[in-house]
């Protein structure tokens, strides 16, 4: 039972908190330990990829009661599965699945159950792989989503404050809110005013504030009770930070959700497409910085253009008023009739009076467009075309000014407006989106869940894989297969066909679980027991093989021992016997080995060969294929039935390459044919180096 984090071995108080605090609660660490999300897992602090490998597979082990090396039994084994897993990973979208990739493993027979689960799931990914396999859109989709980030801190914000006279209120609003913006205890109706004056919007706590007499540029909302306010009501911007930090995973899950339903792919089925197109058209309004997003709502987009515009566009009108007055000045005469002199000489009027007097009307009339002009541009509203009519002084001026401390005010105001419009949009949104905090989570990580899918589904599509049969009984058996690892290089490689053991395609009837495969040097030996093993492997894994047909009976262990290096010492020589004494219970197994024979001289190894052969053929649930070049000598050396194959070299085509037939030939023992390669040798060569080998081919004659 595990109830939580430092019930999982390895880790300790420290880990636990650290993984804790990466995914928000003990609780969200253990779904994502359960979940195999290794990609989250790698990046809590200290942890990396290995560490977050082995420890969902102990984890799942322990739920599953089996682990890879239960199936997997030699290193070169694991090899082969880690190579395999590689291929696949070049097909996942995202980071979430190239890790996430590694959960799934090869299973024995006695984990039947759980390959046909897999199986069962790898089927309809591989039917959604053939219809979206090709669509670039939907790749694309994927490749946008990551793994929800719940670390979504708000900033603090500035431009509001919540205000009252209560100190009881004053504390549950401190306690509640105070992290988040100001909170301010106020003595009376002037100190209210004083300190509103210093936000764009202003929230008042409590009854007595609805009470003051407040001048007309101060408009506080009115919250009697701050206990009954929804923290999406008060703070929206916290509930819309979850959204907008994680929004463009959010939008390319839904558009991907959308374009699988619309191609027949069922996803998602909890959620109704009325929810998700809900969902979709309230995070359009929301940019991923969490604020409104322009062009989704008219009355900010106007407010916003006016406070971007508004410097530009008066200085412009003032600059095109400037002309026109410097053009009425030059065009001016003043004229002063008898009494206007007499005043000027009694000193009873000023020269300026009688200036101004002149200029009244063009200076008025010049003001007017001024106005005009940027009440239009702006497109300013009534309540502010009022404003307006205080930016240019009544006295007439020359150059002309606006009063920069009325324009300061009047973008101040549409400043205040636009916060308080932004403030009711966010309520709005988060009001909406709240009801969609656990469905969007659950919505990326199926989404991510997904990709791991799809990318078995694509690697399959990509190979032309197809699922195997499962069969009783021991054997293997596949037409038209082909090498992984040698298609991954190359691009191209020969299809084979062949079987062991008791399947369809038995050539003989035996049922010949011991088989030895004999042929030419470099002419695919190797490659062929690669294949077999990555059939092998693919298939315990409820995966797709690289076969146009492929039957395999299950079994519980897999022994793949690679080819030595040379001729062993002693003491490696004795570990080798060691590891091959491992095959000799009776449980269902497969063995394959490749050139054995090296371990020790010719004779010897014959016989050591022929022994193990002996031992395996006793187990009627085993199967084993050996490569060697010795297979009569083996023969020589065994009292037990060994079907020989040989993969048969023809000759040497016009590019003096070995023409090889790849599929093994039954019940055939093919020679290593070392004279073809003497013979290449010598007709690449001329002189000296040409007489040698000629020598040499002399021997084979």
């Amino acid at each position: 039972m595990m109830n939580g984090l430092k019930d999982i071995p390895r880790i300790g108080e420290k880990i636990a908190k650290r993984f804790e605090e990466h995914f928000g609660s003990e609780d969200a660490a253990l779904e994502a330990i359960l979940g195999g999300d290794i990609a989250g897992i790698s990046e809590v602090e200290g942890v990396g990829q290995r560490y977050a490998i082995s420890l969902v597979h102990e984890v799942r082990a322990q739920f599953e009661g089996v682990t890879m090396n239960d199936f997997l039994k030699t290193k070169e084994g694991v090899d082969i599965y880690e190579h395999l897993l590689d291929i696949i990973k070049q097909f996942s979208h995202t980071r979430y699945a190239k890790d996430k990739l590694h959960v799934y493993i090869p299973y024995p027979e006695s984990k039947k159950d759980k390959i046909e689960e897999v199986r069962k799931a790898t089927a309809g990914y591989m039917e959604t792989a053939r219809v979206m396999g090709g669509n670039k859109d939907l790749i694309s989709m994927l490749s946008c989503i990551k793994a929800i980030d719940r670390k979504c801190a708000v900033p603090r914000i500035r431009d509001r404050a919540i205000l009252t006279t209560e100190s009881k209120q004053y504390e549950i609003a401190k306690e509640t809110y105070g992290d988040l913006m100001d909170v301010q205890l106020v003595k009376g109706a002037g100190e209210f005013v004083d300190t509103a004056r210093g936000y764009s919007h202003v929230v008042a706590a409590d009854d007595k504030c609805m009470m003051f007499d407040l001048p007309e540029d101060i408009d506080p909302e009115f919250i009697p009770d701050i206990r009954k306010i929804d923290m999406w009501n008060m703070v929206p911007e916290l509930e819309i930070a979850f959204f907008a930090k994680n929004l463009s995973s959010l939008e390319s899950t839904i558009l991907m959700t959308q374009m699988l339903r619309s191609s027949g792919i069922s996803f998602l089925k909890d959620l109704e497409d009325e929810d998700l197109e809900d969902l979709k058209s309230t995070l359009s309004l929301i940019d991923s910085s969490g604020d409104v997003k322009a062009g989704s709502d008219d009355a900010i987009d106007r407010l916003v253009r006016i406070s971007e515009q508004v410097d530009e566009c008066v200085s412009d009108a003032i600059s095109d008023a400037n002309s026109t007055l410097d053009s009425c000045l030059e065009q001016s005469k003043l004229t002063l009739s008898g009494q206007d002199m007499l005043k000027v000489m009694n000193g009873k009027m000023e020269i300026k009076d009688l200036l101004e007097k002149e200029l009244y009307h063009s200076y008025n009339s010049v003001i007017k467009d001024a106005k005009q002009r940027i009440a239009g541009e702006l497109c300013l509203e009534k309540a502010e075309l009022l404003l307006l009519e205080s930016f240019f002084s009544d006295e007439i001026s020359h150059p002309l000014e606006v009063q920069h401390e009325h324009l300061y005010a009047f973008k101040q105001q549409i400043s205040n407006r636009i916060q308080r419009k932004k403030v009711e949009h966010k309520r709005n949104i988060a009001k909406s989106l709240s009801g969609y905090h656990d469905i969007a989570q659950k919505m990326v990580r199926e989404a991510l869940d997904f990709d791991v899918g799809f990318s078995i589904g694509c690697f399959a599509r990509e190979f032309d894989l197809q699922m195997p049969e499962l069969m009783e009984g021991s054997g293997i058996a596949f037409e038209d297969a082909s090498n992984l690892f040698i298609k991954t290089r190359h691009g191209s490689v020969v299809p084979i066909d062949y079987s062991v053991g008791g399947t369809s395609q038995d050539p003989d009837g035996n049922k010949s679980r011991v088989v030895l495969l004999s042929g030419v040097n470099s002419g695919g030996k190797t490659s062929m027991l690669e294949l077999v093993a990555q059939c092998i492997i693919l298939a315990h894994m409820g995966f797709p093989t690289p076969a146009k047909r492929l039957e395999i009976g299950l079994t519980e262990g897999f022994y793949y021992f690679g080819k030595s290096k040379g001729t062993l010492d002693a003491g490696a020589f004795e570990t080798t016997l060691v590891d091959f004494s491992v095959v000799a219970d009776d449980s269902p197994k497969i063995v394959l080995a490749d050139e054995l024979e090296s371990i020790t001289e010719p004779g010897a190894s014959a016989k050591i060969i022929g022994g193990i052969l002996e031992v395996l053929s006793e187990n009627s649930n085993s199967m084993s294929v050996f490569v060697s070049h010795l297979a009569e000598l083996i023969l020589e050396n065994t009292g037990c039935p060994v079907r020989v194959d040989g993969i048969e070299a023809s000759g040497l085509d016009s590019d003096l390459n070995l023409v090889v037939e790849r599929t093994p030939r039954y019940n055939y023992v093919a020679k290593s044919t070392p004279e073809l390669i003497v013979e290449r040798l010598s007709r690449k060569s001329a002189g000296i180096e040409q007489e040698f080998y000629n020598r040499l081919k002399e021997k084979f004659r």
